[in-house]
């Protein structure tokens, strides 16, 4: 007997199939930055195909479409308006994130999957011919939007973070691949006696740089260029790892592993942020994740166990996990 209120198998399955129906248009409204257009209310789809320089007999169908599922509405003079899901489709909210998943070089690496599963390389390098974090380099326009998505959903779990951990008796706290610092300059807003440092990549750094300035913090945070493949900037009082290993497959991880190590001090803490996936058949986004580093970036979501196993292969001992509210845990190691 089907459950009251659930769809049929075949409806449920097909509704999977055709996921781009929905996945697509909303890039397309992304791109187009239809939801900020909208901000100061309801437009015409003439309106709106003129601000955007798109063709409105096109562009409504566009929009028809992710109104029908609750994104944009229409009203009955044919204007369009924002909806709740609508306004995370604005800049600085989600937007840079569903121009990432869908953007065309992403799905031509997602076009390499079956090689993944037949051989476990990394589809994105069979696409490119180079990894993700080469690519980027030479291609500003993508590094931007995938900055900007990273720094969007970091942004999602920085107050989860700092609501969970105690970062009492931190005096300097370093943060290991930290993009533009949003994380770090939460945390130290939140910490006024905590200084911080942050390290990644010359192209990364630079904008790094004009966050903590635009925050104020120059006076309390650095930001420096780092390889954390070959040396991590010693002596702070804990060392953070968010969203960094499950871009790398356990051998790289090791590495940055043991730089942190080697940089560490004998009571320095490492914290790792991330997804962790759960045991059992229950919806579990690190698992679709999962999929998209293993296209990507040749990484992996992890269980608490691996997660515990790659420390203790590196030195470190898991001293504790701790949920948020997000979807996101912290792994507290310590040096073994």
């Amino acid at each position: 007997m089907q459950p009251k209120g659930q769809l049929p198998p075949a409806v449920q399955l097909m509704q999977f199939i055709v996921g781009k129906w929905i996945s697509k248009p909303i890039y397309i409204a992304a791109e187009l930055g239809i939801a900020d257009v909208l901000s100061d209310g309801p437009k015409s789809i003439e309106e709106l195909a003129q601000i955007s320089q798109s063709h409105a007999p096109s562009l409504y169908r566009i929009m028809r479409a992710l109104a029908s599922v609750g994104i944009f509405f229409e009203t009955q003079d044919k204007r369009f308006e924002l909806t709740p899901m609508a306004e995370y489709l604005k800049t600085g909210a989600m937007r840079a994130m569903a121009i990432l998943f869908n953007a065309d070089w992403s799905d031509k690496s997602w076009g390499y999957l079956m090689d993944s599963v037949r051989t476990g390389a990394t589809a994105f390098e069979k696409a490119y011919g180079m990894p993700v974090s080469d690519w980027l380099e030479t291609n500003p326009q993508a590094a931007a939007v995938f900055d900007g998505a990273n720094a969007v959903k970091s942004a999602t779990s920085h107050r989860a973070i700092i609501d969970v951990y105690d970062f009492s008796g931190i005096n300097t706290l370093t943060d290991v691949g930290g993009g533009l610092g949003t994380l770090m300059t939460e945390i130290l807003i939140a910490n006024p006696l905590i200084k911080g440092i942050v390290v990644d990549t010359p192209r990364v750094i630079k904008e790094t740089k004009k966050v903590i300035q635009t925050r104020g913090l120059e006076d309390r945070c650095l930001a420096l260029e780092c390889d954390f493949f070959k040396e991590i900037p010693a002596g702070s009082d804990a060392y953070l790892l968010s969203h960094i290993l499950h871009d790398w497959p356990d051998e790289q991880c090791r590495i940055i592993l043991a730089n942190c190590r080697r940089a560490m001090k004998t009571e320095s803490r490492l914290l790792i942020v991330e997804m962790v996936i759960q045991p059992g058949n229950e919806p579990c986004i690190a698992k679709l994740l999962d999929l998209e580093m293993l296209v990507t970036t040749g990484g992996r979501e992890r269980t608490e166990k691996e997660f515990r196993a790659l420390l203790e292969s590196s030195g470190f001992k898991l001293s504790r996990t701790i949920a948020t509210k997000e979807s996101i845990c912290i792994l507290e190691g310590l040096q073994a």
